[in-house]
Order: structure tokens, then sequence, then C-alpha cells
């Protein structure tokens, strides 16, 4: 972004002063313009232009279906305050239709339904946000949307009918479907199994008509596909939408772009060259299993925590949440979601004949995985577990080898920490329990993370030795209290760490000879404090910027 007074480029600070003003401006407040052209004086022109949009939105959107009439100012406002799916009193004109009424808005983006007067026929009209002031990029990625859709002609695609500008502002119209969107129709609950192969198999092969004409649509969810009174599916929305192997810079390499829950992770890790009809494949079969569970594949608090999800987690196994789920559309469901595209379907439409098979009680395409595929896609889905158990089995397999080949100690000690090992195990297995059926789902990482460093110290205790290698337990533990994204768990467990090694050389009987080392103690403990710093600031920094990103609307609306 430029500054309006020259060609200047304006600074993070000033960009999130102009935030804050629009963020006040939209919510209706009375910003403090002085105190903002104090510190940020190149801002005066930015934010006169803002108001003056905020003021017209605000008295209401200018009949200009009259010849010469530019400012002709209707009752109905297109204001941020109203009900999404509020039926105005006083209708408005736009050119050659009538709005009737708002049918959604996204970041950029808002659908109108609205007459055309010239046919009467109800239509879908789409336009940038009135209260925006709309960037070059979003005004061609608007257009890219049209044209994109406007290609299109599938009984399961909203089709485009007209592509226009009006005193500056583009729009286009397309078919108005009565019905709901697919995430109300189910409503939060796990759909009847064969009635939502039968619904995706139609949305499979529209999705397969969009990439036979080389589009990917990069955002399928079940707020982008409508259903009609007859229970017929339409995909919609394409704001997001990218020509399969096109150039367009209309999204940059490393830009994320989509929404995080049906997000292929391809897609969330940013690689926009690898987003092909493999990403769209993921999303429908991440729409199936919500429409199969329930719920989406992934759900977390924050979209940072959805996303390394979709990086490197694993969904939990459909049949789980819902036990009368058929085996055969798990399988579907499962190869769908595969983090390799290749190992997906390769196509939308073999999707479709797959489900297909299962509606007709064919043995599907879609068969179970290795065992090896099978552990991989546990220690994914349970990675807290898996580090810990495996930790546990490499420290056992290196004390066994050490006690029997190296050191002599007696068969007593030796029992003793293999036993203290299985303990460590057991209470991995069963805090992993406990966190995926606890209530509070803050406390338990915390005590997860007591009970790693008791056992620690424990496991070094009965060693009588303070310079054993598993001593590296402690700074793993602590970069291991990153994973959860939380600061005050990472320096929690620092300060248990330190406490705990400072208390088990105070108290261990070191050798002779390592008996004046007492500094080399020191120096670890201020290890430790090293890395606990560095893991909370890079947990601070990324939950930062996905607090930033939270607040930004996604490209496309």
């Amino acid at each position: 972004m430029n500054d309006a007074e020259g060609d200047t480029p304006l600074d993070e600070r000033a960009l999130a002063a102009l935030d804050a003003y629009v963020d006040a401006l939209q919510k209706g407040e009375r910003p403090d313009r002085e105190c903002v052209l104090r510190e940020f004086p190149e801002l005066a022109t930015t934010l006169t232009c803002l108001e003056a949009v905020e003021r017209l939105a605000q008295s209401g959107v200018a009949d200009v279906s009259a010849p010469g009439v530019e400012a002709r100012h209707k009752a109905a406002p297109l204001s941020p305050e109203w009900p999404s799916m509020g039926v105005w009193q006083t209708r408005v004109d736009f050119g050659g239709y009538e709005l009737l009424e708002e049918l959604g808005r996204g970041g950029m983006g808002v659908v109108y339904k609205a007459r055309q007067k010239s046919l009467g026929r109800v239509v879908a009209l789409k336009m940038i946000l009135p209260t925006q002031l709309p960037t070059e990029q979003a005004v061609l990625r608007f257009q890219a949307e049209a044209r994109a859709a406007a290609r299109l002609r599938h009984p399961n695609v909203v089709a485009v009918h007209e592509v226009g500008e009006l005193h500056g502002q583009p729009y286009f119209t397309m078919d108005y479907v009565e019905g709901r969107e697919l995430g109300a129709v189910a409503a939060g609950q796990p759909m009847e199994p064969r009635a939502a192969a039968r619904l995706m198999a139609q949305v499979a092969g529209a999705v397969e008509h969009l990439h036979q004409h080389g589009i990917v649509h990069r955002d399928l969810k079940p707020s982008n596909i409508l259903v009609d009174q007859e229970g017929h599916p339409y995909v919609t929305d394409f704001g997001l939408a990218l020509a399969c192997g096109g150039d367009s810079q209309l999204t940059q390499s490393g830009m994320i772009v989509g929404t995080p829950s049906y997000m292929a992770p391809e897609q969330a890790a940013g690689r926009r060259q690898a987003v092909g009809p493999g990403a769209d494949v993921y999303s429908l079969g991440a729409i199936l299993y919500e429409l199969a569970t329930g719920r989406p594949p992934f759900d977390e608090p924050t979209p940072l925590e959805t996303l390394v999800q979709v990086l490197e987690g694993e969904p939990p196994a459909p049949r789980t949440l819902n036990r009368h789920l058929p085996r055969d559309l798990e399988l579907v469901i499962l190869r769908c979601l595969e983090k390799r595209p290749e190992a997906r379907y390769p196509s939308a439409g073999a999707l479709a004949a797959d489900l297909e098979r299962f509606l007709r009680e064919e043995p599907v395409e879609a068969r179970p995985r290795g065992p090896l595929h099978r552990l991989a896609r546990w220690c994914r889905r349970r990675p807290a577990l898996a580090i810990r158990l495996a930790a546990a089995l490499i420290f056992a397999l290196v004390a066994h080898l050490s006690y029997t080949l190296i050191q002599q100690v007696t068969p007593l000690r030796h029992a003793a920490v293999l036993g203290a090992l299985g303990m460590f195990a057991a209470a991995a297995a069963a805090f992993e329990w406990a966190a995926a059926r606890a209530r509070n789902k803050i406390l338990v990482p915390f005590a997860w993370s007591t009970a790693d460093m008791l056992l620690a110290s424990f496991i070094l205790w009965i060693t009588h030795n303070p310079f054993s290698p598993l001593v590296v337990a402690f700074p793993l533990l602590i970069a291991t209290a990153g994973l959860w994204f939380r600061v005050r768990l990472v320096w929690f467990s620092t300060a248990l760490a330190a406490v705990a090694y400072t208390l088990l050389t105070a108290t261990a009987q070191p050798p002779s000879e390592e008996a004046g080392l007492w500094h080399h103690h020191l120096i670890f403990v201020a290890a430790l404090l090293m890395v606990g710093t560095v893991t909370a600031y890079q947990v601070w920094r990324v939950r930062a910027l996905s607090r930033y990103y939270e607040r930004r609307p996604l490209p496309g609306g």
C-alpha cells in the first residue's frame, strides 16, 4: 500500500494505525483523527477517503439507474450493521437491478438477492463491499472470479449471467439458488451415510467439470455449496479459483489462502505451485468427513493450530466418531485426506466414481493401507504420545546396552531404571487419554509437563549420575512444551526443569573426580533458561502473527 501523498510505502506502524482506524469506522465509532495525524501526517488523504466512503455507505447507495443521476440516496443503507439475511423494507436500485436483501458477505465481497428489471428474474448479485477501499489486486481477483465462473456450464455449478461495472463498482450476477448452505443443512450432526455420499458424488462431479476447464476452486467448504429445496447441491464462490498451470500474480508463492479446516497440506504450506486438482480432492474429503461425523477433520481453537494439524497431524478415524459409518465410506474419506497429493484420488471424477460404487454397494477402489502406513498415521494423530513412547524406548535400549556391556550395575538398579522408563511411557498414555476427554483443555498440558519432569528427575536420581546422557531429557521436554503453542507452558516447563536439575545435582553423590565441577551444573542450568527463552519467544511470535492474520479478511471475500 502506498502513501496517498506520494509514492513512499507506509511502514508497519502506519499500516497498523490505518487498520485500527478502519476497524473503528466499520464498528460505527468515531476514531480520533487528529491523534492519528499527529503521528502519521502522511495518512491525511487516505483518512479523508475512508471517511467519505463510510459516510456514503451509512447514508445509502446511490440510485444510478436514471441517466445523469449520481447520488440520489435511498433510505436503506448497505452498512455492515445490517442483518446478513434481513429483508429490506425499501428496495435499492443498482443500475438495471433492484437489490432486495443481503444474502451474505465475506472479507471483501457481499452477495445480494436482486431482481433484474429488464427480464423480471431473480438473481444473486455479487460486488466488492461498498465500505471497502478496493485495491487493484482485489478488483483483479474479483474480475478473475467472474471470468472463471462464467466459463462453467454444469447442473451443479452456479451459472454467471452478466459481468459489469457501474460507476467504478464491479459486479456480476449469477443464478439465485433458493435453499441453504450445506453447513446449515448438516447443522453439525452426522448425515445419513448414503445421503452424504449421494450429495458429495454430485459435488465431486461438478468439481471435475471445473478441473476439465482448467480451474482449481481452492476454497471448497460447506458454506460454498448451496443445497436447493429438492436437495441438489451447487458449487459457488470462485473468489480463490486458480487457473491450472497459470501464472497469475493475484496470489503469490508463500501466501496462504483458503479456509484452514478444509485446506490441503500443500495449500496450508503456501506452496502455490503445488496446489492443483488434488487440493480440491482433499477439500471434498474434508467436507465428506464433516457430513459423516458432524465435525471437520481439524477444528482447533485458532487458525494457527488448525494449520499445524493440517500440515502435521491426522484426524480421528471417522468411525471412532460415528460407529454407524460404513467401513467403505471411511476408506473413501481417508484416501481423500492423504497428506501427499499423489496418494489421493487422481481426480475429482475418480472420487465421484468411487462414491457411486459405494451407493451401488460395489467394492470401492480405496483400500486399507499397510501396517507401516497405519503406524505413521497413528503417530501423526497422537504426536505427543508417540514422541514420548519413542524416547522411552530409545532410552531403555541405551540403558540396557550400557548396563550389560559397559557399566557394571546391580540388577536392582538396572530393573529400577527400566521400570521408571516404563512408568514414563504409561504416564504418557494416561495423559493422552485424559487430554482427549478432559473438559479443561488448558490444565492437562501443565499436569503432563509436571509429571514428565518428575519422572525424568526420578530416573536420573536412581542412576546416581547427574552427568548421565539421560539429562538431555530436560531441554527436550522444554522444546516439546512449545508444540502446545502456549508461552506460559514453556516458561512453566523451563522453571520446572531448572529447579529439578538443581535439586538433583544438590542431592546426588557424584564420583570424586567430578565433585568439583559445580560450574558445569551452572552452565547447564543457564542453557536450560536459554532454551526456554528462545522457545517461548518463538511461540509468542507465531501467536502474534496468528492473531494479526485472524483479523485480516481472506483474499477473495
